[in-house]
């Protein structure tokens, strides 16, 4: 697998390195020295693919509505937090009052 650095400074990335790594066009390259060797990580540009089907449950349909899954998500959170704050409102409303001292 070696290859010849062109007149640009740029070298081809064989396929099958390409197929194993995930690499795409449009993937931005950052590179980096260590011990005298050049390490490049790739970063994938940004897409809407990398999340589709990542909630998916065995047996389940694809997620296609995600607009309705952050809602429900929005939905269960408030009323987590509101069932937090019914009962530290419970939890006051049934401890005696703390007497005040006059000064």
């Amino acid at each position: 697998m070696a290859n010849v650095v062109g007149e640009r400074f740029q070298i081809t990335i064989d396929k099958q390195v390409r197929e194993e790594l995930g690499i795409r066009p449009g993937d931005v390259a950052i590179e980096r020295v260590e011990h005298g060797r050049l390490v490049i990580d790739f970063m994938p540009k940004p897409h809407r693919e990398s999340l589709l089907g990542i909630f998916r449950q065995p047996g389940q349909e694809p997620i296609t509505d995600w607009h309705a899954v952050k809602e429900r998500a929005w939905d269960a959170r408030a009323d987590e937090i509101m069932e937090v704050l019914r009962k530290d409102s419970e939890r006051h409303r049934t401890q005696p009052a703390k007497s005040q001292k006059a000064g």
